[in-house]
């Protein structure tokens, strides 16, 4: 016996909305495309308040309209462009795909050890083409050289989503005009949250390539400041172990290097800090442009 269209199709619009509301934005966006009755259902506020998070930060004035249109309405602007906070030095966005609460930091925002000093950092203006993807933030800290590399980032667990893990992410870039020093000795990257922390090696000068067999290996970027060619005579090759972490290209073209991950749990565990230094090798680093970090949730 045929029966018309979806059976499903027939269950109330309350009903067919709670079912869609217990699967993922992605989803929701797939089942509005399957018909009429499903888009209603879809597009529906019951849905996309599940989605939203439950306490939104408070804004900087001006980031979101007096009255969005819709819930999903307010979730795609949240998702595609970043909404500063009060203190214009953090911005907040909304995963895509889980609808968790993301977190960038400014350089501005970061405790950066000498970075009030104009003799070891200088503050840059960026053009446009190089904030893509995020335009609250035109400025980046430029290291002119330290003996003493310590940068540090924290934030509230309570500003992030529960049961939800995190990672951090530094975004970097290597000055066009020279860098040096920036591999060896390893960064020590750490993230700490309750009582609890995580610690990694990381290699800034670092990164991946494809070989010839098309297999991923590890490489460094040459230093190529005038003050390593003449006081630091080039080394032999770094090992760069298993356990050494490399920075990845971003399609927006900055570098991000993960600094570690964590759980949020109930969002009750205090600060969370994440952290690079380099502090006992006794050498003169410089070339690093620092962006800001990220707090991401992970997937």
């Amino acid at each position: 016996m045929e029966t018309d269209g979806c059976e499903i199709e027939r269950l109330p619009d309350e009903l067919l909305a709670a079912v869609i509301s217990l699967t993922s934005p992605p989803d929701a966006c797939r089942a509005a495309a399957v018909s009429r009755t499903f888009l209603a259902a879809a597009d529906s506020d019951a849905v996309w308040s599940r989605f939203l998070p439950r306490v939104l930060p408070l804004l900087a004035q001006g980031e979101l309209p007096c009255a969005p249109p819709s819930k999903k309405a307010l979730f795609q602007r949240l998702a595609d462009e970043p909404a500063l906070l009060p203190c214009k030095l953090v911005s907040m966005r909304l995963d895509r795909a889980t609808g968790a609460k993301c977190y960038t930091l400014s350089a501005r925002a970061l405790h950066i050890s000498w970075g009030d000093n104009p003799n070891y950092w200088a503050w840059i203006n960026l053009g446009c083409d190089e904030i893509k993807t995020n335009k609250s933030f035109k400025e980046a800290a430029k290291l002119r050289g330290v003996w003493w590399l310590e940068i540090r980032g924290k934030i509230h667990s309570m500003l992030l989503s529960q049961n939800s893990v995190y990672a951090a992410y530094m975004v970097f870039k290597l000055a066009d005009d020279g860098f040096s020093q920036l591999d060896f000795p390893f960064q020590e990257a750490s993230v700490s949250v309750g009582g609890g922390e995580s610690t990694r090696r990381i290699c800034l000068q670092g990164y991946m390539k494809a070989g010839d067999d098309g297999v991923p290996r590890k490489h460094l970027s040459v230093s190529s400041t005038r003050h390593y060619t003449l006081l630091h005579p080039r080394r032999g090759a770094v090992p760069l172990t298993d356990d050494i972490v490399l920075p990845r290209k971003r399609a927006d073209g900055w570098m991000e290097v993960e600094l570690g991950e964590f759980y949020n749990e109930e969002g009750d565990d205090g600060e969370v800090s994440a952290s690079l230094m380099e502090t006992k090798g006794g050498v003169w680093k410089d070339g690093l442009v620092l962006w800001g970090i990220e707090i991401r949730a992970k997937q």
